[in-house]
């Protein structure tokens, strides 16, 4: 475009910004921003010396339709900067821009209800508009001030009740329930067919948050309450003995009628310590274990307690999608360890290749189970059993903090398509 007629540069904008017509003050913010930071130098055929032409006409529209804020960002240093980085190259312009919206008053801030994912569904982006309406709207009636004492704190809490309110925009859900509905609807579809077979058995289950046991994952938190201000590790690093052995007879975790001699003897007291150092409820200072400010919240907030553990026992990437398919099989049924293998390793060979390049054999898929196996027994998550004679199963607190890990799963933030 060549931009040397205010009037044609005011209709350029209208149709751009509004294209389905309507008011200059239905415009937000955000939509401004975008504009400005993003669309004008990467979308516009524009050349950078007709950008103080279009800013200016664009600020005039929204100062005449009573819009001096969002007007502001037509002319603010960071507009200057961002379109300066957009001409050095697109890998900064990019960065400037991601930046300013990153810092930007209206956009909605993560809270611990809801992150919101760099991919949404359209409830979602939907939801994610309306926030930053409501944030605009806030700053304009000064609800919000920034830089005023205690704003960020006053932001996070004002974007948390709008979430839990019930909205038009989602016929009378919550936001958060909407977005959260939504997400749960891509896990339990997202391919290849066995894991949408075994997601899709959680459906309904994990549409209602699972109550959380007064006395879940009981023996990690006698661990935290029995070293409490501090005990003295063995030269070797281990807990002393005396622990070691209260535990071992607490939990029937050793040999009928034999003493342990060290925690290296006690393969679940193993686990529930390095869990504990893990997720930082415990710390190690030279051969001193004490419980951290961390820990101590844990011990009294057993929802917390229970989503940090069940986070801990599903762990990561290969090892958490594997937890998922066996958590999703225990949920419906007492399996054998062999049965188990066969509902896990159907997943295993669709989803995954070894390093070599190759399926995964049952021998593989049985070596993951383990690593959730032994700390789900460690936590009381599942029963110990001759897994060789016996079925496996949930006990209660297994099944309440599978649950909560999976929904977690189910309602985390989408970062890839």
């Amino acid at each position: 475009m060549r931009a040397n007629d205010t009037s044609e540069v005011r209709d350029w904008l209208l149709s751009w910004l509004l294209p389905d017509g309507g008011p200059v003050s239905s415009l937000a913010q955000e939509d401004v921003e975008r504009f400005c930071w993003y669309e004008l130098p990467v979308k516009w055929m524009a050349e950078p010396a007709e950008y103080r032409l279009i800013l200016t006409t664009l600020t005039q529209l929204l100062d005449d339709a009573g819009r001096s804020r969002a007007a502001r960002v037509c002319t603010s240093a960071t507009t200057r900067e961002i379109l300066e980085a957009w001409q050095r190259s697109p890998d900064e312009g990019r960065a400037a821009f991601q930046r300013a919206v990153d810092a930007s008053p209206v956009t909605p801030p993560d809270t611990a209800l809801l992150a919101w994912g760099a991919v949404m569904g359209i409830g979602e982006a939907v939801a994610r508009r309306n926030a930053s309406r409501l944030l605009e709207q806030a700053l304009d009636e000064r609800v919000l001030v920034p830089g005023a004492r205690g704003y960020a704190g006053a932001r996070v809490k004002h974007m948390e009740r709008w979430l839990t309110t019930p909205h038009p925009a989602h016929d009378g859900r919550t936001p958060l329930d909407a977005v959260h509905s939504e997400r749960r609807r891509t896990w339990a579809e997202a391919p290849p067919a066995a894991r949408r077979r075994l997601r899709g058995t959680l459906t309904d289950l994990l549409s209602v948050a699972p109550e959380t046991p007064d006395d879940t994952a009981e023996p990690l938190r006698w661990l935290l309450e029995s070293v409490g201000d501090g005990v003295t590790l063995t030269q070797s690093g281990y807990l002393p003995r005396a622990l070691v052995v209260e535990a071992a007879e607490r939990y029937d975790w050793y040999l009928p009628g034999m003493v342990p001699r060290t925690e290296y003897d006690v393969a679940r007291l193993v686990e529930l310590h390095e869990l504990a150092r893990a997720t930082r409820l415990l710390a190690k200072r030279h051969r001193k274990l004490a419980l951290t400010a961390r820990g101590r919240q844990h011990l009294a907030d057993p929802a917390l307690l229970q989503a940090t553990v069940a986070r801990a026992w599903f762990g990561d990437g290969v090892r958490a999608e594997l937890a998922e398919a066996a958590a999703a099989a225990l949920l419906n049924e007492e399996l054998t360890l062999d049965d188990l293998t066969g509902a896990v390793h159907a997943l295993a060979v669709e989803a995954f290749t070894l390093a070599a390049g190759s399926a995964p054999q049952p021998d593989d898929t049985r070596s993951f189970l383990w690593q959730w196996l032994r700390p789900g027994e460690a936590l009381g998550f599942l029963p110990y059993r001759d897994r060789h004679h016996s079925a496996l199963s949930l006990t209660p607190t297994g099944r309440a903090a599978a649950l909560t890990e999976l929904r977690a799963r189910a309602h985390a933030q989408r970062t890839a398509p």
